[in-house]
């Protein structure tokens, strides 16, 4: 893979900074003490040339003073997290965790050689943008290829549609590493940002804002469950912590309380603390039960204008399918997630144990005694059928279909088999949901047998 000097210098400058690898919450990223190295490997302010900017509340914009000729922040953060890249293990181009093994406990505050529970030569949990991992039929075999779908990044008006954010799926933003992920770091797992879509998932209260009040955390090693701590105390926490980038080790934390940590009211009281809450920041409408119906049992809403069958995008209140015919406003029905197996299946029916048994389906790991070891008092989320940036999985047959309407007097809906076309919007179908794999974990439908084994 092609890098340029500025890329490279900026690579080694990082590698001697922060000892080769850097993590979530780690080396450049948070846990910042009151005389800091850790800004001068990304900024200068007074000699910087790049090009990118960041934008305020008033929405101006401003230089981001970076240290490189990068034109856009997927460019700069590439430096480290890309393909072939010294300084990050997390290599997100190609999905893989290409530094290592780590196993350990981490060396004191302030020397930044941090070490995680990672695998050398594993796909990365969230998959990647350019290459990804998928897993083989009926076994857990991995395999690499070229992402089939990802969370668009750096395509600006080609970025797909967000599926599931209210009633009308608006066109998505020109998405890049920081529209998910704060790079200063976050009271989150994994610098999952705490203002999402206009929505707060997480953050910092009390009187100096430095309590930490996450919606996102994790179940490993030492992981600080509290939330992540500013400065010094901050950099104590990732001393002995240790992150699992190629095993998911997610968490299910329960219903968020009505009060925060210091005893204010909570912004997402009442709210799941899960992955999948972050996720519905923007993705609105997929874990909210009953919001169209009024059911207090099913995962149902609408109108949906933008419809997935449909093969048309529009704005307004109706659009046709594929073969002209209207869809008009109808409710939607969503599989249900922040449930745990047990609850989903009820008492007399058992899922398939590959779900709790095998690494294919992550589940999140609940509130109980079984920290660690998944049963089906476990919760389903977001993250238990799709990857977070991409995978490599293929579809065929009926997993590839859109649907129809006949031409009969009486209206009925039917699928049809199409092949995927070839994509040309940089090398993978994005996430729409027709002709492509929707960052799913496995090829066609997989992760639908491994639960319900059919």
């Amino acid at each position: 893979m092609k890098r340029l000097s500025f890329v490279l210098a900026l690579a080694f400058a990082l590698v001697l900074l922060f000892g080769g690898a850097a993590h979530a919450n780690f080396g450049p990223h948070g846990g910042y003490a009151t005389d800091t190295d850790s800004c001068a490997g990304c900024h200068r302010a007074h000699t910087s040339f790049s090009s990118i900017t960041w934008r305020d509340s008033g929405g101006n914009d401003h230089s981001a003073l970076l240290v490189s000729s990068a034109t856009t922040l997927l460019e700069f953060c590439y430096a480290c997290h890309g393909d072939d890249a010294p300084g990050a293990a997390t290599n997100v181009e190609a999905g893989l965790f290409d530094a290592g093994p780590t196993s350990g406990v981490g060396s004191p505050p302030g020397s930044y050689a941090y070490v995680s529970a990672s695998t050398f030569g594993a796909p990365l949990n969230g998959g990647g943008f350019r290459e990804a991992a998928y897993t083989v039929e009926n076994s857990n075999t991995v395999i690499f290829g070229t992402a089939t779908s990802v969370h668009d990044m750096e395509r600006g008006a080609t970025t797909d549609p967000m599926w599931g954010d209210g009633f009308s799926a608006p066109a998505g933003t020109n998405n890049t590493c920081t529209s998910c992920h704060d790079v200063h770091g976050s009271s989150n797992y994994r610098l999952l940002k705490e203002l999402v879509n206009g929505n707060i998932v997480g953050g910092y209260v009390g009187a100096t804002g430095d309590v930490p009040n996450p919606v996102v955390i994790s179940n490993e090693a030492n992981y600080p469950v509290g939330g992540w701590l500013k400065h010094d105390l901050g950099a104590v926490q990732m001393s002995t912590y240790l992150p699992n980038y190629t095993s998911a080790e997610y968490k299910y934390n329960g219903i968020a309380p009505a009060l925060d940590p210091v005893g204010g009211p909570n912004p997402f009281a009442g709210q799941h603390l899960s992955i999948s809450t972050w996720c519905a920041a923007c993705h609105e409408e997929y874990d909210d039960r009953g919001a169209a119906v009024g059911s207090t049992e099913f995962y149902d809403y609408g109108p949906y204008e933008q419809s997935a069958m449909s093969g048309t995008v529009t704005n307004g209140q109706t659009q046709t399918d594929g073969s002209g015919a209207t869809i008009g406003n109808r409710a939607r029905h969503r599989h249900p997630v922040n449930i745990s197996l047990a609850i989903g299946v009820g008492p007399a029916r058992a899922l398939q144990q590959e779900v709790i048994t095998s690494d294919v389906l992550p589940l999140e790991d609940g509130p109980d005694a079984n920290n660690g070891a998944w049963t089906t008092d476990d919760y389903m989320g977001c993250l238990t059928c799709h990857r977070a940036h991409g995978t490599a999985s293929t579809m065929t047959g009926w997993a590839e279909a859109r649907y129809v309407t006949n031409a009969s007097a009486v209206v009925t809906w039917m699928p049809e088999q199409l092949a995927q076309p070839v994509p040309t919007n940089g090398g993978n179908s994005g996430v729409n949901p027709n002709f492509s794999s929707a960052i799913l974990r496995t090829n066609n439908r997989g992760v639908c047998e491994r639960c319900h084994n059919k």
